[in-house]
């Protein structure tokens, strides 16, 4: 169980405590928690409380060692209209799905290289005026889809490097960043045709598209066509070894190598 503090607002003393029952999430899954707001000093009016999807995003167009930017991109309101009375606690129990674009920085438990952050933070809405708390960061397990596309590559000998959110939105898409994982191929039949391949996910509850950019020099937001190739495969698959492979060597033959 994990807790998190909201500062007291607007001289109200009121006090918000986030509690999330389990910081290990997957896209689609539940976060399950409660809200805990107590301390006013007054008779109090809240409009409502939500809680808010984030996450730690680069910008490219400010250079490689400017700190990334928060960005929030899911809400769920948990509580509408309520009156806290004046020192008394009103507990709300939540549970919110996990939004299915929300990208993974965790394989199998263990953590991606690349220092991505997500989390979610608590917004509080009391007598029109708005106060958010601080983040609490989660881990997002990778799905099926993902694991499934990051095995075929492995044996059709590419190894992963890492991985960030880029400001941006991928068409299909409905969060602004996208995810882009990266691998190399160091052995195998694509070793000498294909160097770096960057991989974007766009994940629906049925099925996902996956986005190969090989060697691409471009913004995948505006790809090189010969150099970028897009298909899609359930959510929950387990082996897609074979669509993978093909997939590459089309993108191989795009590329004239």
């Amino acid at each position: 169980m994990v807790f998190s503090k909201l500062k007291a607002i607007l001289g109200s003393g009121i006090q918000v405590d986030t509690l999330l029952h389990e910081k290990h999430v997957v896209p689609g899954g539940t976060l399950k928690g409660e809200v805990r707001i107590s301390g006013a000093e007054v008779d109090a009016s809240v409009e409502s409380v939500e809680i808010e999807f984030t996450a730690l995003v680069e910008d490219d167009s400010k250079g490689e060692d400017e700190p990334g930017a928060v960005h929030d991109y899911f809400k769920a309101e948990v509580s509408g209209k309520f009156d806290l009375a004046k020192g008394t606690a009103h507990p709300i129990p939540f549970e919110v799905q996990v939004p299915w674009e929300t990208p993974f920085n965790n394989v199998d438990v263990r953590p991606l290289v690349g220092g991505m952050k997500l989390g979610v933070s608590t917004h509080l809405a009391l007598d029109q005026a708005l106060d958010k708390g601080d983040l609490d960061w989660l881990t997002v397990e990778a799905l099926p889809v993902h694991k499934a596309v990051w095995e075929a590559l492995e044996s059709l000998g590419f190894a992963f490097q890492e991985t960030d959110l880029e400001l941006g939105t991928i068409q299909g898409a409905t969060v602004p960043f996208y995810q882009e994982v990266e691998f190399w191929a160091t052995e195998g039949e694509f070793h000498e045709r294909i160097r770096e391949l960057e991989v974007v996910f766009v994940v629906g509850e049925a099925s996902t598209d996956v986005v190969f950019a090989a060697d691409n020099s471009a913004e995948l937001l505006a790809p090189d066509l010969n150099s970028t190739i897009r298909f899609s495969v359930p959510t929950d698959s387990a082996d897609v070894v074979e669509t993978v492979k093909a997939q590459l060597t089309q993108l191989a033959a795009q590329k004239g190598v």
